[in-house]
């Protein structure tokens, strides 16, 4: 007779509930992982995984934090930027996202007039999504594109999902589909010796499928090559600001020592997240910059 299986032997998993300290320490995490070039071709890497999950096990130790739960954090954290950031890129130039309130503000008849064409609007007068900015530094780039990236795992659940079958058997469905409804197409093989009988081979739907992919990959993949360079230059690109000129900027901020030096090392090492910030309003600069400071 089987044994039932001691309660102290079971492995439970510990809820982890995420405090806006945290997601800040999260978000920072991302952006400094990403400034520091772990952010290959658009994904992080496991290095920079590992990386936040230090920092934040070394943050906060009495939380139980681990890869996955990052991962699903993030995901959540850049689901809902999505969404905003999907409807306010068609705003007018009257509303702006503010950091004292970490909500969109805009004058009533501005409001009004937007709601009328972005209904879903709505639902932001009076809802806060902290760390807006700081989301649109990691995620803006790649919805201005229109770029939503999907993993191959991903890609295979969707289709899974709207195939209705397993995922394993997804492109195996494909190629039943198309041979049920005739879809093939006969092609010359030319590299058979014309002394021998040329066969006429028939190529299924799925291998013409993989044919593009292919040609797909290896466009995506030249590009992938020339914007990586471009981002290597980028990140190895020498500040043309004087470091005494940004220890000035940085000073004027009035900050405490240890987040002086940290901002100070963070700037003279990001060109482009200088230029971000000297751009913020000068009386909610500082504000700004705690946001998106990495600690170090």
């Amino acid at each position: 007779m089987a044994k039932k299986r001691s309660a102290s032997n079971t492995t439970q998993s510990v809820s982890l509930v995420w405090t806006e300290d945290m997601d800040r320490i999260l978000i920072n995490a991302f952006i400094h992982e990403q400034s520091i070039g772990n952010r290959p071709n658009g994904s992080f890497s496991t290095q920079a995984y590992d990386n936040i999950v230090k920092e934040l096990q070394d943050a906060f130790p009495d939380k139980s934090v681990d890869k996955d739960k990052v991962k699903n954090r993030i995901k959540y954290l850049k689901k809902g930027f999505g969404a905003c950031y999907d409807i306010f890129k068609n705003a007018s130039s009257g509303f702006s996202w503010s950091p004292h309130t970490k909500m969109w503000d805009a004058e009533p008849g501005a409001w009004a007039t937007f709601i009328q064409s972005y209904t879903q609007a709505k639902e932001w007068m009076n809802k806060p999504i902290p760390y807006y900015e700081s989301l649109r530094q990691l995620y803006g780039k790649d919805r201005a594109n229109g770029d939503i990236f999907e993993t191959p795992a991903e890609m295979r659940q969707r289709l899974s999902q709207q195939m209705g079958v397993a995922e394993g058997d997804v492109i195996a469905n494909i190629d039943r589909m198309a041979t049920q409804n005739g879809a093939t197409r006969e092609i010359d093989d030319d590299n058979i010796n014309s002394s021998l009988e040329v066969n006429k081979k028939h190529k299924t739907y799925k291998e013409e499928v993989q044919e593009k992919l292919l040609k797909g990959i290896e466009s995506v993949s030249d590009a992938i090559t020339k914007s990586t360079d471009a981002l290597v230059k980028a990140h190895t690109a020498k500040i043309s600001m004087p470091a005494s000129e940004i220890y000035k900027h940085v000073n004027e901020l009035c900050l405490d020592p240890l987040d002086k030096r940290s901002a100070y090392r963070f700037l003279t090492e990001n060109e482009n997240v200088l230029e971000m910030v000297l751009g913020y309003p000068i009386e909610e600069r500082k504000e700004f910059l705690m946001d998106i400071l990495p600690r170090y």
